[in-house]
């Protein structure tokens, strides 16, 4: 471990340079969301985008899926956030995923951690690109939510093309939980269902409660990302 990697910036973040070769650790933001807000934990990693896993009030309320630690090292970089870049700069066309192992020594990974924030930037010379996406909880808001914004910065000297997929390969819809994922996966994606897709506003959730009863029990509530 190289004590020069990690440091305390100007604006007093918590900074750890090229983190994805260090030693993992894992951490939750806190859970606080104010006097009128809704709380949405976070769990996040030194790996890929950070983001690990969150969602409401427990492990059963995830809207992406909770992976203990070990797992999470593991995962992170493939299921949690990912990004694409396909830059044409004149006639040369490139195609990059950001924050990810192997990107060469002359590429510089931070992350960034505060009380209340965590974020990570690549500075990409080769590119002339620098990325960084920063992800909060919702604060004094009626929902529970995790706010993430991404930035892109042309550093090079000429004009370039850049177009984006972004976002995760996989979400949880309302009403899954732990024992679900991990021994009813697939029975239970009998009971998804996604609604609002006609207005851009797609609601997540399982059309009942998966329980072994007589009783049919309707899913009134939702995940929804809001872009």
């Amino acid at each position: 471990m190289n004590q020069t990697n990690y440091a305390l910036d100007a604006d007093n973040r918590f900074v750890i340079d090229q983190y994805n070769d260090l030693s993992p650790f894992a951490s939750f933001l806190p859970g606080i969301a104010g006097t009128l807000g809704r709380p949405a934990w976070v769990f996040y990693v030194n790996r890929g985008q950070g983001i690990a896993s969150f969602g409401v009030r427990n492990k059963d309320g995830a809207f992406l899926e909770f992976f203990p630690a070990d797992k999470a090292y593991q995962l992170t970089p493939s299921r949690g956030f990912r990004t694409f870049l396909k830059i044409t700069d004149g006639d040369q066309t490139l195609t990059h995923e950001p924050f990810q192992r192997g990107a060469g020594p002359e590429v510089k990974q931070r992350l960034y951690v505060t009380p209340h924030e965590v974020g990570v930037e690549e500075v990409n010379p080769p590119l002339g690109v620098n990325i960084r996406a920063d992800m909060f909880t919702l604060p004094e808001a009626p929902v529970a939510g995790l706010v993430r914004r991404i930035t892109v910065t042309n550093t090079s000297a000429q004009a370039k093309k850049i177009e984006i997929v972004d976002g995760l390969p996989q979400v949880l819809p309302y009403g899954m939980n732990q024992w679900n994922l991990k021994f009813m996966s697939r029975t239970s994606e009998a009971f998804m269902r996604v609604e609002g897709v006609e207005e851009n506003l797609p609601f997540y959730r399982l059309k009942v409660w998966p329980t072994d009863s007589p009783q049919v029990e309707p899913v009134i509530a939702c995940n929804s990302p809001v872009f």
